[in-house]
Order: structure tokens, then C-alpha cells, then sequence
């Protein structure tokens, strides 16, 4: 699908990409469901604690195999059952869909991608990206160094076909080096992994510059229809000195290496910042305001994702009314309609979503745990 345009009302027809279907057991509160969706808006009610952020969360883990609300995958077990098992149907741009099942044993995860057995979770990424906005979990803005190095690699995983490979192999090297940090051997031992380091380093680096200067303008399009009149940079680190190479860093640094047994410098320990007339987003925006700018984030990596023609995204936005005023819910919908995504929006009043510009084409209200859809 091409890139949209902001500002343009005439978006393209809708395809039928995206989560076709979901079937859940044992996930969390959730015992079972059996759920079709619609490729456009979906809308989930339901009380406070009635099971509409485990809806998002299920469809989170499909995508990604882990949780945005717990580190521990045996946590979404619901209690006194064995496994929780999730089985999804994701419609692809060519035509046809792929079925994809996940189950969770207590430290055990089972994958399935077309009836086949996976190992890797690794696997999964590029199958459906899942972007999610909740007001109880971390984002690019305050979640840390690592959560925002894992939005960059993800978005990175959908958009270059070679960067998972380039960053295994990066990862796999640090693993060896930290290793023999570790085991204290001779200097020259732990040298022996720099070259190949500093070169997988070089590669990872190259595309996360890349990718965030192609991201800048769409970003900032996104911006100036969420936040009119708002500048914002985009300054990326690469997590060393960039006045020095890596390979005089990983040098200077041995000895400092080998006496806390871990590598200090190289792109594992990468950032990128969000500022706004040099301060942090974080500091000088409503909370409001930095909803809106972490929507525009997610945005623009969706319409450059479908500018390079990658697989399309899926927003899940928890409680899109709080802390968020109607004229930025409004221009979030606005956007995200354009955009045609495929969104799901977890509400307790319907009526406190502003649908204007995006009938709802799904409904589907939630309470103690059960699911159903509400035929309009």
C-alpha cells in the first residue's frame, strides 16, 4: 500500500490485511473466544478489569510472542490451567492469509507459522507488526534506552530484510566477547572478537541511521497534524563517542571491559532522543502531548513501512480517552483513517471515542472475561 498523504481525505481502499481472526484459551482472564475482525476500526467496551486490555494484549503476543504488560509469559496463564494458546489468521497485501499459532507451558513457548513448528521467536518478526499507545505501560518517550532500541530494531525487522540477520550476528559476537570477558582469559583472546564486532557494528549502525533519517519527515508531517506548530528533532547515538571508532573505543575500553565482564560501548547500547527546543519531550509536554507525540511516532513508522511497501501495521490503543482531550482523540482517528491501518480501541464509553471521520466497523464488548461481538 502506498503512503498516505497528510491531509489527503480520499484514502485507498481498504485491504484486507492485517489480523483476519483470533481464537484465545486460558489467556489470562480470557477463557475462550473465537473473534473475527474488521481490517478498518474495532472498537472494545467493557467495564474496568473486564478483559479489554487482554484482548490487546493477545493480539500483542501474536505478534510479538511476549507481553507489554508482563515480563514473564507464564503470568498469562489463566489460573489453575496448563497453557494459554492463541491461533490467528493474518491477511497478507498478496491476497492470501497465514495462519499463526502460539502456545505458552510454563517455560515453554510452541509456535506454528502455516501448520509448521518454529524455534526462533525471531521468526515471527514481520509476520503482523503490532504497535501499541496504553497509558500504564513505557514509550519511546520514558520507557529507557532499551525499550527504544527494541522499537528501532522491530520497526527495522519489517522494513530491511537483511537487518535481522545483520543484528543476530552483532549479538551473537558480543556473546562471545562478553563471555570471554567473563572467564577473565588473556587480552589478545578477548581482542580476537573485536574485528568481527566493530564489522557487524558498522552494518547494524549504518541501518538504524538510516531508517530514522528516512523516518524524520513523516514523523513530522504526523507532527504537524497531531501538534500543529511543533518542532520536533529526532537525534540519534550510536552508544559509543562518535569522535572515535568503534574499534579505538572497544581498545580504550579493555580494561574497563574485562574488570565488570561485560562490553561497555557499541550499538546494544544505542539510544535515540525525542526533543523539542532542546529539551526532552518527556519534560516539557502535557501528558496529553506526549500521547499524541508517541501516536505520530508509531504513524510515521507505519507510512514509511508502507512507502517501502513492508507489511502493514496494527495499532492497539488502550484507553485512547484518558488524559487525552476529543480534538487530539479526533485527529488521532483522523490520521489513523488516512492511514487505513487496522486499529483497535478499547473504550468503557463508546460514546467517548470521536469515530467521525472512521465509522466503527467492529464492536465488540467485553465483561467478566467473555467476549462478544455487537452486531450495529
Amino acid at each position: 500500500m502506498a503512503a498516505c498523504a497528510p491531509g489527503d481525505t480520499t484514502p485507498e481502499p481498504r485491504t484486507a490485511s492485517g489480523l483476519q481472526s483470533l481464537t484465545i484459551a486460558d489467556f489470562r482472564n480470557i477463557e475462550s473466544a473465537c473473534l473475527d475482525f474488521s481490517s478498518g476500526l474495532n472498537l472494545i467496551t467493557g467495564a474496568n478489569a473486564a478483559g479489554k486490555t487482554s484482548l490487546l494484549e493477545a493480539i500483542y503476543c501474536l505478534g510479538r510472542a511476549h507481553s507489554f504488560r508482563a515480563s514473564d509469559a507464564d503470568h498469562l496463564i489463566r489460573d489453575g490451567q496448563p497453557a494459554w494458546r492463541l491461533v490467528g489468521r493474518i491477511g497478507l497485501a498478496e491476497g492470501h492469509s497465514l495462519p499463526v499459532g502460539i502456545e505458552r507451558h510454563p517455560g515453554k513457548y510452541r509456535i506454528h507459522l502455516e501448520g509448521k513448528p518454529v524455534s526462533r521467536l525471531s521468526d515471527l518478526a514481520g509476520r503482523l507488526p503490532v504497535h501499541i499507545m496504553s497509558g500504564d505501560t513505557a514509550t519511546i518517550l520514558n520507557g529507557g534506552p532499551r525499550y527504544r532500541r527494541q522499537t528501532l530494531d522491530w520497526a527495522l525487522f519489517h522494513v530491511e530484510h537483511g537487518y535481522r540477520e545483520a543484528w543476530q550476528r552483532y549479538a551473537r559476537t558480543l556473546r562471545q566477547r562478553n563471555a570471554a570477558l567473563r572467564s577473565q582469559v588473556a587480552a589478545d583472546q578477548v581482542c580476537a572478537w573485536d574485528g568481527e564486532l566493530v564489522d557487524a557494528a558498522g552494518f547494524v549502525d549504518r541501518l538504524r541511521c538510516h531508517y530514522l533519517e528516512d523516518l524524520a519527515p513523516h514523523l513530522q508531517a504526523e507532527l504537524g497534524v497531531l501538534l500543529p506548530g511543533i518542532e520536533l528533532e529526532l537525534r540519534y547515538r550510536s552508544g559509543w563517542a562518535q569522535d572515535k571508532t568503534l574499534a579505538l573505543v572497544l581498545e580504550q575500553s579493555l580494561e574497563r571491559d574485562r574488570a565488570q565482564g561485560y562490553t561497555h560501548a557499541g550499538p546494544h547500547r544505542a539510544d535515540f532522543l525525542l526533543r523539542v527546543n532542546e529539551q526532552p519531550v518527556s519534560i516539557c509536554f502535557s501528558r496529553g502531548q506526549q500521547k499524541a507525540t508517541v501516536l505520530a511516532f508509531l504513524l510515521a513508522q507505519v507510512k514509511l513501512q508502507h512507502a517501502q511497501a513492508a507489511t502493514q501495521g496494527v495499532f492497539l490503543l488502550d484507553d485512547l480517552a484518558s488524559e487525552m482531550d476529543t480534538e487530539h482523540q479526533a485527529r488521532i482517528i483522523a490520521a489513523l483513517a488516512e492511514c487505513q491501518a487496522q486499529v483497535f480501541v478499547t473504550a468503557i464509553d463508546p460514546q467517548a471515542i470521536n469515530a467521525d471521520h472512521w465509522p466503527v466497523d467492529k464492536r465488540f464488548h467485553v465483561e467478566h472475561g467473555a467476549l462478544r461481538e455487537v452486531v450495529q
